[in-house]
């Protein structure tokens, strides 16, 4: 993975901005925190259309959250041309999230960011008490280039293969 240098900070900016209109994040009513290249905050006050049937917030939203949190960690410090998405997270429930218990916080620590591997431990906090703690894998990758960008394959090999299907 390219590390992120000085020069990148515009880049950096960029993603910064494009995380900020992610559209789970409006659906959700996510909002960014604080961050540095360890540490990152995502927020969200809860209303009943987040709720399920026993007035608790969804595991599905606060996993959501801790996870949008992770990745407000790692995703704006990327290098130009470099991508990432969750391949996998554990994420224990410790007690309920209520609504009216105030503003929910997930903050993401960095635990190891590798070549292809970023790792990341969250807590989420309701009122200073911790709702739910997890671990989130991240696959970071080079974007291929878009197929409307690559040459076709004209080979006679092709063709041939082509034509016995049709």
């Amino acid at each position: 993975m390219r590390e992120v240098s000085a020069t990148s900070r515009s880049s950096r900016r960029i993603r910064e901005r494009k995380f900020g209109r992610a559209p789970v994040g409006s659906f959700f009513g996510f909002v960014a925190g604080a961050r540095s290249t360890s540490r990152a905050s995502v927020k969200l006050v809860p209303r009943r259309e987040l709720l399920q049937g026993h007035a608790h917030v969804h595991g599905g939203v606060l996993a959501a959250l801790a996870d949008t949190a992770g990745v407000w960690l790692v995703y704006p410090e990327l290098a130009h041309g470099v991508e990432m998405t969750s391949i996998e997270f554990k994420l224990n429930f410790l007690r309920p999230a209520t609504l009216d218990a105030g503003e929910l916080v997930a903050t993401a620590k960095l635990v190891k960011r590798g070549r292809t591997i970023a790792l990341a431990d969250v807590d989420v906090t309701q009122g200073g008490e911790l709702v739910a703690k997890g671990l989130f894998t991240y696959l970071v990758f080079e974007l291929a280039a878009r197929s409307s960008d690559r040459r076709p394959d004209v080979s006679s090999r092709s063709r041939r293969a082509r034509r016995s299907k049709g």
